[in-house]
């Protein structure tokens, strides 16, 4: 099986919370699967990333069909814990889900001050042309989201965009894993489970992801148990995957050269990706992306073409004596009487 997620940043293994809630999975329940670090989400069943190619051939997308195929497998991150506290974790989960997940999704893709970050974010790990729209589709899942959940649209203005509900919900929620957190190294003790993978998805990106407005950013950094628990299980299960792009790096060592102190990128930050039985997977050579972005060319400049034509903007002419050249239709206008 190959699983195919976001590169990282940030000394993280990816920058999205589904896949990062994914490889979280992967570790605890100690699944055999390679891990693609270079996904192209427009090879995805529903255009997204994670998603994982099975044995067979079969394209699954999505956390849930996911985990639902790998515990099939016999992969399963719960099988440690009691039934009772198995009965527990999916409440958890739930809980989390309606009260973490919708502002969340906003700060991401739905805040005018923070969408271009996040896209731009995006776009850089997904080839061209693909990256002129693929990001388009997590604008257009939160949009669903505030429609039915706080009744605004996206385009709508600033001012009708009311969140107060959610982020307090969010809120809330944090504090609630905190508290029953405590000093456990995981939500139900010494032992990780789907809760934790969970998560690790939300909180590792809300730790680190910089954003113009991120005002749950700030409170998550106020509970400290919380920011040791995402730095735990980063080090211990993402030593190898965590990656640090030369920009962030280059821009991390200026910072602390200013600060009078000096820091090298960590060896694990330039880490291949990997397969969860330990080999390394070799990224793309420089002329296999060079490749990739001559075929993406061509592909787009195919796809702009066919558009023209089967809107009417080109068509060929018919007089033969012209060589066949393009020709540009002029819009036709009635002549007033």
């Amino acid at each position: 099986m190959e699983l195919y997620v976001y590169r990282g940043e940030w000394g993280l293994p990816t920058i999205d919370y589904d896949c990062a809630r994914v490889l979280a999975y992967l570790k605890f329940s100690e699944a055999k699967v390679t891990v693609n670090f270079n996904g192209n989400p427009f090879s995805s069943p529903d255009g997204m990333l994670p998603y994982l190619v099975t044995d067979t051939g079969r394209k699954i997308a999505g956390y849930t069909k996911i985990v639902e195929h790998l515990q099939s497998r016999g992969c399963d991150a719960n099988a440690q814990l009691e039934t009772q506290n198995f009965i527990v974790i999916n409440g958890c989960i739930q809980y989390v889900f309606e009260n973490l997940y919708p502002y969340f999704l906003y700060s991401l893709w739905g805040d005018p001050k923070n969408v271009d970050t996040t896209r731009m974010l995006y776009a850089k790990r997904i080839p061209i042309p693909f990256n002129f729209y693929c990001p388009r589709k997590y604008v257009l899942k939160t949009n669903e989201l505030t429609r039915s959940l706080a009744g605004f649209c996206l385009e709508d203005s600033i001012e009708l965009h009311d969140v107060a509900d959610m982020l307090l919900s969010a809120k809330k929620c944090i504090n609630w894993v905190a508290e029953k957190l405590g000093d456990n190294q995981f939500l139900f003790g010494d032992t990780p489970s789907e809760i934790d993978a969970v998560l690790y998805g939300y909180f590792s990106v809300l730790l680190k992801l910089t954003l113009p407005n991120n005002a749950l950013q700030n409170h998550l950094k106020q509970c400290t148990k919380l920011v040791r628990y995402v730095d735990r299980i980063t080090t211990i299960y993402f030593a190898k995957e965590g990656f640090h792009s030369p920009a962030a790096a280059s821009s991390s060592t200026s910072s602390s050269s200013s600060n009078g102190t000096s820091s090298k990128p960590k060896e694990e930050s330039n880490a291949k990706p990997t397969q969860h039985d330990g080999t390394q997977k070799d990224d793309d050579t420089p002329y296999e992306r060079k490749k990739r972005y001559v075929v993406s060319g061509i592909f787009a400049t195919i796809a702009m073409v066919s558009y023209a034509f089967m809107s009417g903007i080109l068509s060929l002419s018919d007089d033969h004596g012209g060589g066949g050249f393009f020709q540009y239709d002029e819009p036709e206008y009635d002549d007033e009487d």
